[in-house]
């Protein structure tokens, strides 16, 4: 399953261009990023629900979001033998709203929640975790 997430979320991935070759924006999101964890915040009240590290094998998974508009996912994650496996890699073309803090990739939108030069965080899933009636916010947290 986190297999499949982080492949979905990968598709929702953008990046934003520099104004020149060399310089690069602390809030672009250019470059490799690494998984961190998945947290819930709560949409009745905005409080942390829950926030899982992922483990060391899903930490050498990457998203590289590259100047040319394309973005590149590696995935790693354990097999049902425990072993830690690479499951490949997958490229989309992006773009950035920077105005609405959306990426979207191949039509799939995602909030951006945070983006500076050391995190990403974007919602990958809105689901009632708490079961308040209320959606909350599943976001994924990347480091560089």
């Amino acid at each position: 399953m986190k297999k499949l997430l982080f492949l979905a979320v990968s598709a929702g991935f953008i990046f934003t261009s520099c104004s020149s070759d060399d310089d690069v924006d602390s809030n672009s999101i250019v470059g490799n990023w690494r998984p961190v964890s998945e947290k819930a915040i709560s949409g009745k009240n905005g409080s942390t629900l829950y926030n899982d590290p992922h483990s060391s094998c899903y930490k050498k998974s990457t998203i590289n979001f590259k100047p040319d508009n394309t973005v590149s996912s590696t995935l790693y994650d354990e097999n049902s033998g425990g072993n830690c496996e690479n499951y490949g890699t997958e490229t989309y073309s992006y773009s950035y709203d920077a105005a609405k803090m959306q990426l979207t990739v191949d039509g799939d939108v995602s909030e951006v929640v945070l983006l500076n030069q050391k995190e990403l965080h974007f919602v990958s899933d809105y689901d009632d975790v708490n079961g308040d009636g209320v959606d909350d916010k599943i976001i994924l947290v990347f480091a560089r």
